[in-house]
């Protein structure tokens, strides 16, 4: 079967599966190397390869599959970093029902920024440049934001 990719050429499967067999070794070690574990490497590497499959444009394969599975890799990882403390408190209030609806209740009303920022912040236990970067926004705007936020969230609590 053949893939027409973005770019207008034309990638057999087999060719796709034969870059992506010869790149893997290397990929998967350099996933390792930064920090993931093997099966996170693996997982990230198998979806790059899929995305590839489904008619990426790319060049060259070893140095796409990196980047592809490399961002891949750390947004599974932010989410997971992002989402395992919530569980952890939401076991941890189970006793204090009403207490954790009204958090949770204020926290979703806010705007998606300003949810992410405090979570990060306080939750996650990020760093202000930590979150500038794991967000993708200015320093400064994680300050700014970190303050409207639990401003807005204490407002909302204490009308409770």
């Amino acid at each position: 079967m053949e893939t027409t990719h973005a770019c207008g050429r034309t990638v057999s499967d087999t060719t796709w599966d034969a870059a992506y067999l010869a790149a893997y070794p290397d990929v998967f070690r350099g996933l390792v190397a930064l920090g993931a574990r093997r099966d996170e490497a693996e997982d990230a590497l198998h979806d790059a390869f899929v995305r590839g499959l489904e008619g990426a444009a790319v060049d060259r394969p070893a140095g796409w599959l990196f980047i592809v599975s490399l961002r891949r890799w750390r947004r599974r990882r932010f989410r997971e970093r992002i989402f395992s403390p919530l569980r952890g408190a939401i076991r941890a209030t189970a006793t204090e029902p009403e207490a954790r609806i009204d958090l949770f209740d204020a926290l979703a009303k806010l705007p998606r920024r300003q949810r992410e920022v405090l979570v990060a912040r306080y939750v996650v236990g990020l760093t202000q440049a930590e979150t500038a970067d794991a967000l993708r926004i200015a320093r400064g705007t994680v300050a700014a934001t970190t303050t409207q936020a639990a401003r807005a969230l204490r407002a909302r609590m204490e009308e409770r």
